[in-house]
């Protein structure tokens, strides 16, 4: 089997590579693939800074009444973020990737991006009115 359309790996991971890695860049890295030319690769392919996607879960099914902690801005090594629910929505305690609440992806220092991590996890919190099982 041979891809004719091919693409970077999926979510946002050529994105943070992009980010971290000093001189690389994978989307035109691609373009010149396809098109026959040299990869252009930096010097040196070493990170300077880590890259983390932290998913951040709600522990209950129902509905969502309140969210707090979701200011992910406020995490030094915030570098994007979305959140997948919204007050009035209909949200699943997290079992599967589209199930989280949020997505945070963070860069920076590893200690700090592990500490941001944590803190974009135990500081989400939401408020949800659990369903009654139906009949």
């Amino acid at each position: 089997m041979i891809e004719i359309a091919g693409r970077l790996a999926g979510g946002r991971k050529a994105i943070m590579a992009e980010a971290t890695i000093p001189g690389w860049y994978p989307f035109e890295a691609m373009i010149d693939a396809h098109c026959g030319f040299p990869i252009r690769m930096p010097p040196s392919f070493r990170p300077t800074n880590t890259a983390a996607q932290a998913y951040i879960a709600s522990d209950k099914n129902g509905i969502l009444k309140s969210v707090r902690g979701n200011d992910f801005e406020r995490l030094p090594t915030h570098r994007e973020s979305t959140m997948l629910c919204k007050v009035g929505d209909k949200v699943k305690r997290a079992r599967d990737l589209m199930s989280f609440a949020a997505y945070v992806w963070l860069i920076g220092e590893a200690e700090d991006v592990k500490r941001d991590a944590l803190r974009a996890r135990d500081e989400f919190i939401v408020e949800v009115e659990v369903e009654e099982a139906a009949e």
